[in-house]
Parts: structure tokens; sequence; C-alpha cells
């Protein structure tokens, strides 16, 4: 009997190890990203080029996964037309462009690039984040323009445009008091109850009023209609904050999130700008390194 009852527990314990590995995998299984990317706190691979362009002042292209966005900045110069100068300071004009041929790869719209936003909203929300970085005062009585076009979106497409704007500022050699760095944050409803980090549910007291997950940098696949809110925060980084990052400068939402959520998302948003600015800097630095070998050896 003694022997029948150990054997009857090590089943039953056996069954049980079974069914919390099954969930174990099927709880990975559903974190795993239709990209490949294990968590919803990783960016896809970056790439990038600068001075890409040669008539522009300056110039680079971004590309973030399969999205790829070329940007490029054309001034300090005197405005085209001389009623729009400003005595204390630069202007400063966006122009946001993406074709049909840029339309995301899943979805085939191309107003799904910028979530449905007209490119107008777009473009006064990059010249925002723009110009509360640039040292406009510097210039005063000029015109900055800086030109974006998404070349493919397959997501995130207006904070990588904003990120390849940095990049064009910075090989253009214009004044900054800081780096604009743009983070795209999906959020998405989540059932589990269990206390997670950025990337899962917030729980309060144990019990979680409201769970979600955080997916930063989504492709387009993430971003398909009815699957979430999407939060694009722009943080000032710069060299004399200690951590890198010194606030929010702006933020563009679609969608409907709680507070908690959104609070989420600048602490998801804080973490990956560290990221993304060592990627920038990183690439001005090859460029000047090249430009210099070339002038020395010359």
């Amino acid at each position: 009997n003694e022997s029948q009852q150990l054997s009857q527990r090590n089943a039953i314990a056996c069954n049980q190890n079974t069914m919390a590995a099954d969930s174990s995998s099927q709880q990975q299984h559903k974190r795993r990203r239709p990209d490949g990317r294990q968590s919803g706190g990783s960016l896809r691979p970056l790439a990038a080029e600068v001075s890409t362009l040669h008539r522009a002042d300056g110039s680079a292209s971004l590309s973030s996964g399969s999205t790829a966005v070329l940007a490029a900045v054309y001034g300090p110069a005197a405005p085209r037309n001389p009623s729009r100068e400003r005595t204390d300071g630069a202007v400063i004009t966006v122009v946001f462009r993406h074709s049909a041929s840029a339309s995301d790869v899943s979805s085939g719209s191309a107003s799904s690039a910028a979530y449905g936003a007209a490119e107008r909203e777009v473009e006064r929300f990059l010249a925002d984040a723009i110009a509360a970085t640039v040292r406009t005062e510097a210039y005063p009585r000029t015109a900055i323009e800086v030109v974006v076009q998404v070349i493919k979106s397959d997501g995130s497409a207006i904070g990588t445009a904003l990120n390849a704007a940095a990049l064009a500022l910075m090989d253009a050699g214009v004044e900054m008091v800081g780096l604009p760095i743009a983070t795209t944050c999906l959020v998405l409803p989540d059932g589990q109850d269990d206390k997670n980090d950025v990337n899962g549910g917030v729980s309060n007291g144990g019990r979680s009023s409201s769970t979600y997950e955080i997916c930063l940098d989504p492709c387009a696949e993430e971003e398909s209609p009815g699957e979430g809110a999407t939060v694009v925060i722009v943080t000032n980084n710069n060299s004399a904050g200690g951590d890198g990052g010194n606030g929010i400068l702006s933020s563009m939402s679609f969608g409907t999130l709680s507070l908690e959520s959104y609070l989420a998302c600048v602490e998801g948003s804080a973490r990956a700008s560290k990221a993304v600015l060592a990627f920038l800097r990183l690439a001005v630095e090859q460029k000047v390194t090249r430009e210099a070998q070339t002038l020395w050896s010359s």
C-alpha cells in the first residue's frame, strides 16, 4: 500500500511538473515577438550611414530592422521667404514624406506608417522636438529645413524618422543643447497577474488592477490596428546629464492607455534612448575618423 501511494504521489508530481513546463513554454511562446525578439524590451538592429547626400548640408540614412529612413538638412541659410525670418533665432521646418512604395510591409497602407495621422501633424511633432534641442538663437534670420523620407516602413517609422533627423543635424554641424531621441512603445493588454518589469504587467499589492505588456520598437505586424495603443516618446539626451536622460521633450500617442502604462513607457524609453544615443555617437565618430584619415593621407 505504501509503495502504491508513493508511486501515485510521484505520478501526480510528474503531471504537475509537466503542466508547469507546458505553461512556461506557452508563456515564452506568447512573449516571442513576430520578428524573433525574445522580450518586449529589446530593440531591432540599427544601421546608419552619414553624409549620404552631397548637395545637403547634412544627411543620414538610418535603419531599424526593416524600417529605413533618409534625412537631409538644408541650412542654416537665408529663408526663401523673407517674411518668415526671425530676428531672435532660426526658423525650423520639417518635411515628412512617405510614399506608397514605403508602405508598411504587413498592412500595405502608406498612411499606417504615421498611424493614420496627417503629414502636417507629424511634421509639427518632429519640428517641435528638434526646435527644443537646437540652439536657434545662434542662427538669427536663418532657416533650417529638415526633409525626412521614409524609404521602407516596417513599424516605428516616426521614431526612426526623428532619430535619422538628429543624426543628419549632427552631420550638418548644427549647434544643439541635446539630442532628441525617439522611442516607440506599444502597449498591449496582458492577462497575466504576475509581477513583471517593463515588459509585463504592473501589480498593486500583489493584485493587478490593469495588466499590460509593453513592446519597444514594434514592427508593423505588432502595430496592426486594434492590437493596442502606440506612444512615441522623445527624450532629451545631452552629455551634461549624468545619466544621459534629461526628461521628456514631447510625446505622441495613438489609442487609449492608462497613466501607469504611460509612465512605464517613459521608463522604458529612458533606457532605450541610451542605447540609441550610443549608436548615433558611434556612427558620427566613425565618419569623423574616416574623414581624418582621408585628410592626412592626402
